[in-house]
């Protein structure tokens, strides 16, 4: 009751500031906050509702000085915690007037990060509303409110699965064993399953949706969508797997991870393995290939990763097919770039001795599978030697193209280090007498936006 009455008393002061609000709005407000104050049976999101009503009025003014202190209005009753599901709807709608019109985008930005951080009145399709309001401002033309959103909508995906984990914590002792229908769960879409809490519906939607847009679908959820990219995607994939992963040894989740992730992933790595670098003639056209994207590549190899470390165990046979995969990347024909990422992946699994045992047994000591861990050694030993290979026919090359320069003498090996005058000793490789330096330098490019 002194919670409820503190909120009116507050809201008292915020009335009295609305000199840009009409006078006969400003008068009705004031005398339903006396009444409210008077009357303890009168709900306090009823007074909260009837003052949003003039401030969103003003967000239709188009005037910029009275949007700029409606919204700080607002912000300050979703601070007090005195807007209900509701009033945040009317926000959210508001907010959408806005972002349509392109008005302080920024500030619509702050205020939808405070009205879902600051509770959790805000579920469902006006949820959806409020990300999708964030996912159209990161794709605009201002570079400040691209970065902004950007950062926004990572928040927010991220809290919506931070909400499952609060909810799953405090309903741990009445959880019960559901009975989940596969089929039901494969014909379903844009619905959320049958016995799922409101925060773990939301993310499920959330999270089936964002396979369904970087797969280049239309999203059953996030409705209004109307730009995306696939790498925006992937991060957003690559974060929720690598932060949640309690979340999806619900059956619901890891459905969505089994038969959704996993085959998305398998056609992104598409493009990446059917690939070649094929040498050809001058006389002869080359073929058209499918190349694969860099940006693309690179999320889609950190996806993959995060899948074999953290859920191994539940996915043994997709891991099978992505570490075989992987191993494909390091072929010689794939362009440097493509098996520089597989290396890094690679040697992210290779330094965890536990992840190589379950290799070993899941894949290497049974029959009719897959042997990954001898396969892995066998890629990487193929690896190293056909770098000192590449760099002896460089050598050459360069030999037989340029004269020995004169009276300059040729560098000796002593422990490994080139030594000799003109020549400081750097770390590096002895093989079959080709010298390979730990430090290699690449040719200056021009780098180009991810």
């Amino acid at each position: 009751m002194e919670q409820r009455s503190d909120s009116l008393h507050l809201i008292n002061p915020f009335v009295h500031k609305m000199e840009l609000i009409n006078p006969l709005d400003k008068v009705k407000i004031r005398s339903k906050l006396k009444s409210a104050i008077a009357n303890p049976q009168t709900p306090v999101y009823y007074v909260v509702n009837q003052i949003l009503y003039p401030l969103v009025q003003g967000c239709e003014s188009k005037d910029v000085k009275i949007i700029k202190f409606c919204l700080g209005m607002m912000q300050r009753l979703i601070t007090q915690q005195v807007v209900d599901h509701k009033g945040a709807r009317y926000i959210t709608d508001t907010l959408w007037m806005l972002m349509e019109n392109g008005t302080e985008e920024v500030k619509v930005l702050q205020t939808v990060t405070l009205l879902l951080t600051t509770n959790t009145v805000v579920h469902g399709e006006t949820l959806a509303k409020t990300l999708v309001l964030c996912f159209r401002l990161h794709f605009t033309k201002n570079s400040t409110t691209i970065n902004t959103a950007g950062a926004t909508v990572r928040q927010l995906v991220s809290l919506v699965f931070e909400r499952v984990v609060v909810e799953e914590a405090e309903t741990a002792s009445e959880s019960e064993k559901r009975e989940i229908n596969l089929e039901e769960l494969k014909l379903a879409t844009g619905i959320a399953p049958k016995g799922l809490k409101p925060c773990a519906a939301d993310a499920f939607l959330l999270f089936q949706d964002l396979v369904q847009l970087v797969n280049a679908d239309q999203p059953y959820w996030l409705l209004g969508m109307t730009e995306m990219t696939r790498t925006f995607g992937l991060e957003l994939l690559e974060t929720v797997l690598a932060s949640f992963t309690s979340v999806f040894k619900n059956e619901e989740f890891f459905f969505l991870l089994k038969e959704r992730v996993c085959a998305l992933v398998i056609k992104l790595f598409s493009p990446n393995i059917k690939y070649r670098t094929v040498v050809q003639s001058t006389n002869q056209p080359s073929a058209p290939h499918e190349k694969p994207y860099f940006p693309i590549s690179m999320r889609l190899l950190r996806v993959v990763s995060i899948l074999i470390q953290k859920y191994h165990s539940l996915l043994v046979t997709e891991c099978e097919i992505f570490l075989s995969l992987i191993v494909k990347f390091l072929d010689p024909d794939k362009p440097s770039w493509q098996r520089s990422l597989a290396l890094e992946v690679l040697h992210k699994m290779t330094v965890q001795p536990d992840l190589l045992v379950s290799f070993c047994k899941c894949y290497d000591l049974r029959n009719h599978a897959t042997d990954i861990f001898r396969d892995i050694i066998n890629s990487l030993g193929a690896y190293v030697q056909s770098l000192f290979v590449t760099s002896q026919l460089m050598s050459t090359s360069t030999t037989s193209t340029q004269p020995p320069p004169v009276q300059i003498h040729s560098p000796t090996l002593i422990g490994g280090l080139p030594v000799g005058p003109g020549v400081s000793p750097q770390p590096g490789f002895l093989f079959r007498g080709v010298w390979l330096p730990l430090t290699a330098t690449f040719p200056t490019g021009q780098c180009k936006a991810t």
